[in-house]
């Protein structure tokens, strides 16, 4: 694993940013092989709201780079969700869009040139324009509440939807969402469950015997009776910052821990 020198990470060049909240890196697990890392950060926003960035380099099941932002309000409500993933010589970038009572999405596509500066994930800031090339191919329009929620393949999310679900030991709730799918970067609607199941301590790579929050994740689409969906188990600390997770989907299993943390902020 490469070392990180958290303080000199810019995951963000914008002039939106006033402070940063917390930064971060995930190892990335398939069977419990390291299979690729997650950088991510926290920030808070002039609006007064946040933004969840994170960079994903993959090299399961075939090498990819992803990028993703969240943008919220103070309420932790999402105000757009941007994705880019770079596979196999070609760019995806996904917008979704809340408005009132409907989500607009739009994806494009592009080819990758050889030697593309931008597929180094790291040396350059998030780009939010679209490619002058790109092709749009896939637009819609879906049915969006207040309460539901937008979802993507990082770890990252689950801290804005923790935030926004302030469960106590024992409860659990059943939400809306719509999930971002891979490679494609198409909407699923599904029901997910969440549990908070107890604290407990563990002993984790950035702080041995921390108490942490168990949660549960059970993810249920409508019409669909097959029994193979994701169980998912995080284990967050107090901020919801998830410190450990494990995802068992079949007989595979997948999952991420920090390898690097650091909250910031004054805030909780």
């Amino acid at each position: 694993m490469e070392d990180f020198d958290l303080d000199k990470l810019d995951l963000d060049k914008s002039d939106r940013i006033t402070r940063r909240i917390a930064h971060g890196v995930y190892r990335i697990l398939h069977n419990r092989k390291v299979v690729g890392e997650e950088l991510w950060g926290v920030f808070g926003l002039l609006s007064g709201g946040y933004r969840l960035m994170t960079e994903i380099d993959l090299k399961w099941p075939v090498p990819n780079q992803q990028r993703a932002q969240l943008d919220l309000d103070s309420a932790w409500l999402t105000r757009k969700l941007w994705v880019q993933l770079d596979l196999e010589g070609k760019r995806r970038v996904a917008h979704y869009v809340p408005g009132d009572g409907e989500l607009e999405i739009a994806v494009y596509e592009e080819p990758l040139r050889y030697g593309d500066p931008n597929r180094a994930p790291r040396e350059q800031p998030l780009q939010l324009s679209v490619m002058a090339k790109a092709k749009r191919v896939y637009a819609a329009k879906m049915s969006y509440g207040p309460h539901t929620f937008l979802d993507y393949g990082s770890t990252l999310l689950n801290f804005a939807h923790l935030r926004r679900l302030p469960l106590k030991p024992g409860a659990q709730v059943q939400i809306e969402a719509v999930v971002v799918t891979q490679p494609l970067l198409e909407p699923l609607a599904l029901s997910q469950t969440y549990c908070y199941v107890r604290d407990e301590q563990i002993t984790s790579l950035v702080q041995p015997f921390m108490i942490t929050r168990r949660y549960t994740i059970e993810e249920h689409i409508a019409g669909d009776g097959k029994n193979d969906a994701p169980f998912t188990t995080i284990w967050a600390d107090q901020y919801g910052v998830v410190i450990k997770q494990d995802v068992l989907l079949g007989k595979e299993t997948h999952g991420c821990e920090l390898v690097s943390y650091q909250w910031v902020s004054q805030e909780t």
